[in-house]
């Protein structure tokens, strides 16, 4: 859903360009990760966008995961078949970061909706990488609380590589989006995801809901990071509030991949994190975006 927001948003809004995808190890492997962002980009008519290939493994210790959260093969086992999918370019993704990051030097913005492995990577080969970056969001973390006890899941998938990024960050360059407040602010009735969002009838839409099935039949409610993360940096206005904050990871011990905050004035922060969020204006947001085809398809036809 985050590529297809970012896809639409630049078709119909005059959004910034999707400029490539990069894969890593994940809610499932890389070599599925890889197939699906294949597929995603088929669906959108959007194979021209480049994807780079990353790590398949975490910096030291690599998390097994066999939940299948959102289908064995990570986008909701439809079984549906793609052909004349366009392969991956052979340049691996750090080198591409890196490549990207010189080459758009001061507008490149990073959107990280998995594992940190690549960013982790660019930085420690090159120490001007996120010096050269516009910005780089990261879609990882829990503000650690009663509510949220647990490793939140990209964090936890590479500690050592979270660690890495914030142990490098400044506020000014880099913005994180904790799992926790979108299960505090964007916790939406899966009613409205189903029989609103859901009945946008468009291909990708319906794409979509055969992607999500898996997770949708399993959850109570509708919590999802990865748009949630790419419609915060389209719309900035969808925060409620932003705070700063030192923030890193417990890499030791029994409380390791847990988030550590201490909130503080910005000249003390290392990230600046994306506090609450606006959720009735994120709702309409979803709904002009993906309703986008349908009322560009309606304006044509009055003409």
């Amino acid at each position: 859903m985050a590529i297809f927001l970012a896809l639409l948003y630049e078709k119909y809004f005059d959004g910034p360009k999707l400029l490539a995808l990069t894969t890593g190890n994940g809610n499932t492997n890389e070599d599925n990760v890889y197939y699906n962002n294949q597929r995603i980009l088929k669906v959108a008519e959007r194979q021209d966008v480049p994807i780079y290939r990353g790590s398949k493994e975490s910096l030291v210790t690599t998390l097994l995961v066999d939940d299948n959260y959102y289908g064995e093969d990570g986008l909701g086992d439809t079984d549906d078949i793609y052909t004349d999918l366009v392969p991956a370019k052979t340049e691996k993704a750090v080198n591409a970061l890196i490549d990207y990051s010189k080459t758009y030097e001061g507008d490149l913005i990073i959107i990280t909706i998995g594992t940190l492995t690549n960013v982790a990577l660019a930085i420690k080969l090159d120490p001007e990488f996120l010096s050269r970056l516009d910005h780089l969001y990261i879609g990882a973390g829990h503000i650690h609380n009663d509510e949220n006890p647990s490793p939140e899941f990209n964090a936890d998938v590479d500690v050592e590589a979270y660690h890495v990024v914030v142990q490098n960050a400044s506020p000014d360059k880099v913005t994180v989006i904790p799992f926790s407040q979108v299960k505090q602010y964007l916790n939406i009735d899966k009613d409205w995801r189903l029989n609103q969002l859901g009945a946008i009838d468009t291909d990708i839409i319906k794409a979509q809901n055969k992607f999500e099935r898996v997770v949708l039949e399993a959850e109570p409610t509708w919590q999802a990071l990865d748009p949630a993360v790419v419609s915060l940096f389209l719309r900035p206005d969808l925060v409620e509030e932003y705070q700063y904050s030192k923030n890193d990871i417990i890499i030791c011990g029994d409380q390791r991949g847990i988030n550590t905050n201490t909130f503080v004035e910005k000249d003390e922060a290392n990230v600046r994190i994306a506090y609450s969020i606006k959720m009735e204006e994120y709702k309409t947001f979803l709904l002009n975006v993906f309703g986008a085809e349908i009322s560009a398809n309606n304006s044509k036809s009055n003409l």
